[in-house]
């Protein structure tokens, strides 16, 4: 296997058929954070249709199978439907001779309709004015490798306004190419986290991860900031649900929704 590497660039790099990635790729529960394995799995259906002319990615549904390591992680991504104005890739990361994630996306090619508004012109949000978010000391001593929130700048407006939206802007792109819909969908995997971070104690669980993470779009995100305004609800017999609205700098751009597997104490 390939060893992930640290010298500067983008998160994944491939050397010859094979993906490694960062050390601040990895999560809290091993392998690599959830966030990641879907920049990963649905940034390389991102790529193939920007350059087969499919349009922008719409929605996307990853399944998160098994840990996935670092490095020796290998992906065969397949279109389901091209042509017209709606196409469907899946796509599918292996490593260790096991199949680790799925996912399946929806691109759709754009089309001038008169009438309905396009996007913004300006912005309705300064997520670089807000203040820097601190983890938590409950989550500091019970929470070490959470490498994935190490390559994000992220901002709070608990203190601000109160509705507890976070904001996240990458210190490093995924890709050597721009996915503007991957890196969104990554930074709403972090929903889940802080439903617990703002709860202001850890629950009575030994961990909380998504076993899935759908996202829709309903425009492209326009500049480097993604807000995320979360809210989950957790039960006793071990299920959970996070739902999120998302955000760029302009305005409200979409929703995302995880299904939370909480561990026995």
């Amino acid at each position: 296997m390939n060893a992930p590497y640290t010298e500067p660039g983008p998160v994944f790099r491939r050397n010859g058929e094979e993906w490694a990635a960062l050390p601040q790729a990895q999560g809290p529960f091993g392998g690599m954070h959830g966030g990641a394995v879907a920049a990963l799995c649905v940034g390389e259906m991102e790529a193939m249709a920007e350059g087969k002319g499919w349009g922008a990615l719409v929605s996307a549904t990853l399944y998160l199978l098994r840990p996935l390591p670092l490095d020796g992680i290998s992906s065969r991504v397949t279109p389901l439907r091209e042509g017209g104005r709606v196409a469907v890739i899946e796509s599918e990361l292996w490593a260790e001779g096991k199949l680790q994630a799925k996912a399946s996306a929806c691109f759709q090619k754009p089309l001038d309709i008169s009438g309905l508004p396009g996007a913004p012109d300006a912005p309705a949000f300064d997520p670089e004015r807000l203040a820097k978010w601190e983890r938590p000391a409950f989550f500091k001593s019970t929470n070490t490798n959470q490498g994935f929130l190490d390559l994000c700048d992220i901002r709070d407006t608990t203190h601000e306004d109160g509705t507890r939206t976070k904001w996240f802007r990458l210190k490093r792109d995924f890709y050597a190419s721009p996915t503007p819909f991957s890196a969104a969908m990554a930074v709403a995997d972090v929903s889940t986290l802080f439903t617990v971070t703002d709860a202001g104690e850890r629950p009575n669980a030994a961990g909380w991860p998504n076993a899935d993470l759908s996202l829709h779009l309903a425009r492209a995100p326009i500049g480097e900031w993604i807000g995320v305004a979360q809210r989950g609800s957790w039960h006793g017999d071990g299920r959970g649900m996070t739902e999120s609205e998302i955000f760029d700098a302009y305005g409200r751009i979409g929703r995302s929704c995880q299904s939370v597997v909480l561990l026995p104490a």
